[in-house]
Parts: C-alpha cells; sequence; structure tokens
C-alpha cells in the first residue's frame, strides 16, 4: 500500500535522500561480507576452488549487466509513473519487466549451461580448475532467474520510494546462505558434501527466498507497489520501453568494466607487484564508491518521482543536494587515505613494493573520490530523468577517449605514474563532462514515455 512516507515529491529533501541512501549503503556493506564469508569457506577447499569462483564470478558479472539495465528502465518507469500518479501503470511496468527478467535470464542460462567449460577456458583458467568451475558456473546460470528478479524487484520498492523493504530482505536470504554454505560445502550435520557446487546452491537458495518474499508482499498487496490485480501475459511494447532505457546503462556499465581490463593489462606490464597494488587500491576505491553508489541509487528515484509530479525544481534540487552529500562523505574518507595510504593498502598486503606503489596510487584515486562520486551522482540523475544515453557516451569519452589515450601515452613517458595520472585526469574529465550536460538541462525536456495499461 502507498504511504506518505514514501512519496518522493514533497516534504524534506535531505531527509528523502537519506532515507533511500542508507538502506542502500547497508545493503552493499551486507553483500560484500556475503562475499568474503563465502570466499572463506570455499577458501578451505584450496586455491583451485578460489580460482573457480573468482573466474566464475567475473563471468557472471559480465551476464549481470544485462539485469542491471533490465532494473534502470525499470526504476525510470515505475518512479515517474508513481511521481504522475499513475498507479495502475507503474503495476503495469513492474509486471512486465519481472516477466522479461524471466525470460532473458533463462534464454542466458539455456545458452550459457553448455558453454560453461568454454567460458572458462578462454579466461585462461588452468585445467585442473576447470572442473571445479564448470558445475558451479552452471548452477549459478541456471538460477540467474532470481538473480535477475531480486535486482529488479528491487529497483521496483526503490522507484516507489521503499529502499529499506529490499535491505531486511537482503538480510534474511544473506543469512540463510551463510547458513547453508558449510552445511552444503562440506556436508556437516549429515548435509551432503558438494565443495565448490554447494556454494553455488547455497547462493542460489538464499536469494530464491530473498525473492519469494518480495513477490509475496508485492501479489499480497502488501507493499508500495500491488501486483494483486494486473494482467499476467506479455506486453512487447512495455519489453520494448524497458529495453530501449536500460540497454544504454549496460552498456555504460560494459565500457565501464572494459576500461578496467585494458587498464589492468596495461599496468601487468610493470610486473606483478604493480598489478597486487593496482588490484588493492581498486578494492579500496570499491569500498569507498559505496557512499556514492548509495546515494547515486537514491538520487535516481528521487528525480524520477519529481519529474513524473513535474516538479523539475524539485528534481534538480534533489541532483545537486546528492551530489553535495556523497561528496562531503568521500571526501572527509578520502582525507584518511591520502594522509596514511599505508596503514589501508597494508591491510591486504605486507610486501613492500606492493606497499609503496600502492601508496602512490591510492593517492591518485582520494584526491579524485569526490569527481567520482558526482559522475555517478549526476549520471543517475539523468537515468531517473530518462535519458540513460548521455551517460554511456560520456563514460565512453572520458574512459576511451581520455583516460586510455593518456594511460597509454603517459606510461611510455613517465612509467608507472603515468597510468595513475591517466586514470584520475579521466575521472576528473568525466565528473566536468557530465556537471556540464546536467547544468545544460536537456534532461528537463527528455520525452516521457506514454504507457497503455493493461486492462
Amino acid at each position: 500500500m502507498r504511504t506518505s512516507k514514501h512519496d518522493l515529491t514533497r516534504g524534506s529533501i535531505p531527509k528523502a535522500l537519506l532515507r533511500l541512501a542508507i538502506p542502500t549503503f547497508v545493503s552493499q556493506l551486507l553483500q560484500d561480507l556475503f562475499n568474503i564469508v563465502d570466499m572463506i569457506f570455499v577458501g578451505r577447499l584450496g586455491p583451485g576452488a578460489l580460482v573457480a569462483v573468482a573466474v566464475s564470478g567475473n563471468l557472471l558479472r559480465l551476464v549481470s549487466i544485462l539485469a542491471h539495465g533490465i532494473s534502470t528502465g525499470t526504476i525510470i518507469l515505475v518512479s515517474q509513473f508513481i511521481g504522475a500518479r499513475k498507479r495502475r501503470e507503474s503495476e503495469d511496468i513492474a509486471m512486465q519487466s519481472l516477466m522479461l527478467n524471466v525470460v532473458c535470464a533463462l534464454g542466458i542460462g539455456v545458452l550459457g549451461y553448455p558453454l560453461a567449460e568454454f567460458g572458462l577456458w578462454l579466461m585462461g583458467v588452468e585445467p585442473e580448475v576447470i572442473p571445479l568451475g564448470v558445475p558451479y558456473l552452471r548452477v549459478m546460470l541456471l538460477g540467474g532467474v532470481v538473480m535477475f528478479l531480486s535486482r529488479t524487484l528491487t529497483a521496483i520498492f526503490r522507484g516507489a520510494g521503499d529502499a529499506m523493504t529490499p535491505m531486511v530482505v537482503l538480510i534474511f536470504s544473506s543469512v540463510v546462505n551463510i547458513v547453508l554454505d558449510p552445511l552444503l560445502i562440506f556436508g556437516i550435520w549429515g548435509s551432503p558434501r558438494l565443495g565448490v557446487v554447494g556454494s553455488a546452491y547455497a547462493t542460489v537458495i538464499g536469494r530464491s527466498l530473498g525473492v519469494v518474499v518480495l513477490l509475496y508482499l508485492c501479489f499480497r498487496g502488501y507493499s508500495v507497489i500491488s501486483l494483486r490485480h494486473v494482467q499476467r501475459r506479455p506486453n512487447f511494447s512495455l519489453w520494448g520501453q524497458i529495453m530501449r532505457l536500460g540497454i544504454f546503462t549496460s552498456m555504460q556499465a560494459l565500457l565501464r568494466h572494459g576500461s578496467r581490463v585494458l587498464f589492468i593489462r596495461i599496468v601487468a606490464v610493470f610486473g606483478t607487484n604493480p598489478v597486487a597494488a593496482y588490484a588493492i587500491c581498486m578494492r579500496l576505491r570499491s569500498l569507498v564508491m559505496h557512499f556514492g553508489t548509495a546515494f547515486s541509487n537514491a538520487t535516481a528515484p528521487m528525480v524520477g518521482q519529481n519529474i513524473g509530479a513535474n516538479r523539475i525544481d524539485r528534481a534538480e534540487k534533489s541532483a545537486h543536494l546528492g551530489s553535495v552529500l556523497a561528496a562531503a562523505v568521500v571526501t572527509f574518507i578520502g582525507i584518511f587515505l591520502f594522509t596514511i595510504p599505508q596503514f589501508f593498502v597494508g591491510w591486504f598486503a605486507n610486501d613492500p613494493a606492493v606497499i609503496e606503489i600502492g601508496n602512490v596510487y591510492l593517492r591518485y584515486l582520494a584526491a579524485t573520490f569526490a569527481f567520482m562520486v558526482v559522475a555517478s551522482v549526476l549520471g543517475r540523475a539523468l537515468n531517473g530523468a530518462g535519458d540513460t544515453k548521455s551517460p554511456m557516451t560520456i563514460t565512453g569519452l572520458s574512459q576511451f577517449g581520455v583516460g586510455l589515450i593518456l594511460v597509454v601515452l603517459l606510461s611510455q613517458l613517465i612509467g608507472l605514474t603515468g597510468i595513475w595520472w591517466g586514470i584520475a585526469v579521466s575521472n576528473v574529465v568525466q565528473c566536468l563532462l557530465i556537471g556540464y550536460w546536467f547544468t545544460r538541462g536537456n534532461w528537463k525536456n527528455q520525452k516521457r514515455g506514454v504507457v497503455s495499461p493493461i486492462r
């Protein structure tokens, strides 16, 4: 049921942003904790098991890019129709998005199942690791339906202004996952000893239960979005509308992933220690960027609902305030990382050479954290307004047109430091470009989609 606390078109903007951002941030930390615990259990099976899960995870992240696009298209349309007080349209979008997810995930699972071994081979996995990775990857691919549904259900709730419910359900599913891990991996208390694939089953079962809870809330009418009375036959026009919005977000994620792969290949030219330092700093970057991601994911539905309500001024204020709050938080954290980088790099390494290299790169990152989160928040604000193409284009220009070229040239001229300079400059350029585009205000006149509800 819809309540005033989920209405993002009125009331205090800071309170609304924090009400969305804090549960999102907690969810991200919990997901990180779950991943760490999962790897601890898998690690007890040996290094081969760790490699199998890690490499499979990289392949699964590529698959999740499609789910990310669908969820973005969903959150845009749901939030805009909620803001416009068009409940039926928002519910139709939610239902159609869930059906689209099922079809896409099943298609990927069916196609990916026989290609699992080839995919691991393509990633350069040692022959003895492939038998460990294939069953794990196949279970995760076949269980992709619940992974897709979980992401989109979260987007539906957030688009409607409710970030707390997905967080609570994530806690529940993560606890189930952590409990099942030792049972299914090691076969304790009479459970089957499944080894590496047991981790996959634990993940799929935990996520499945979370999806069941969220679907129950939707179909029983206990959530902001109710699916009790919507028709459940496919509407390909709505599928196309969701995909048209989401495809550019998927491409943007692919561009980011591709640029990082290329950067690490260039770093690898300088040896193992720089690669280790790069990986450590990227891990620290990921932790800090959780704050930026939390505010950017809060800003998208804020902008979307206010666009739907034709409150353009409030949408713009939400984006500006989200940027300021995110930048303030990461700048505060960045001061510590810039001042004592050896302390943080030392969490992950004890080799003096790795720590020394990491200290330098972490300072470059810390100096540009604010630029990164502002770009992230304003990019999601544009998404909320229905503009997904511009952030994708700017990401491509900054990461490849500026970043990659600078990294290649400067690494030849001044060595490893040139790589750090190139990455830092690309972060600043991306922020400036997306800030300029947002300030121009074209998004205020973005053509809105018109959805005909299914009767």
